[in-house]
């Protein structure tokens, strides 16, 4: 492992409060994917875009291709269409369960679909749809992540959405910046219940 990779292995460590044995899989997981589990001399150091999409959606009907590239844009940070290690454990990390704080930023990044650093109404809405359709809770009563939302489904969703905006958006301005999001989450534990059925935010 090359010394610029070293600093991000130990910083992504450090960040999500990881045990060696925890690093030690995320690391190996990331050379395997990364290398197609294939022993090589020479390791490639990052995994490609399409690579990662394609073994993704394989994993079975409840993998929609949306939410997939929604979870690869919320964590190629440098947006160079590839994975380094340090991205990668940070995915890995939040879907193990990272720190209350990591989740919540992982989550407004997915939701925040233009990248403007404020979350509309709509963005969530939008969000919630593919995230709805992967959650396990409702699995059992859908075939396949890219089935339509029924208009059953749509009412939960912007039932969520209105009471995230009631607690969350402090100046009634229509829309939620990082620090709204996080503290409104933070400071209403019913609003944390109701996310956790689309996106299993667990507090650590």
């Amino acid at each position: 492992m090359g010394k610029s990779n070293g600093k991000e292995v130990q910083e992504a460590q450090q960040r999500f409060k990881l045990s060696d044995q925890e690093l030690k899989r995320h690391v190996n997981d990331f050379y395997a994917f990364a290398n197609n589990n294939k022993l090589t001399l020479k390791k490639k150091n990052k995994i490609r875009k399409q690579d990662w999409l394609e073994e993704i959606t394989s994993y079975g009907s409840h993998v929609s291709l949306e939410w997939a590239e929604r979870l690869w844009y919320c964590f190629d940070v440098d947006r160079n269409g590839s994975l380094e290690i340090g991205e990668y454990i940070a995915m890995a990390s939040l879907l193990d369960g990272a720190p209350l704080e990591e989740q919540l930023k992982a989550s407004f990044r997915m939701c925040d679909i233009n990248g403007d650093g404020v979350l509309t109404r709509d963005e969530i809405i939008e969000m919630l749809k593919v995230v709805y359709t992967f959650s396990e809770a409702v699995q059992f009563h859908r075939d396949s992540a890219n089935d339509p939302i029924t208009p059953e489904e749509m009412d939960d969703i912007i039932r969520v959405t209105n009471f995230v905006y009631e607690k969350a958006d402090k100046d009634h301005d229509g829309e939620l910046d990082i620090e709204e999001f996080s503290q409104g989450i933070i400071e209403h534990p019913e609003v944390l219940g109701i996310l956790n059925q689309f996106q299993r935010i667990n507090p650590n």
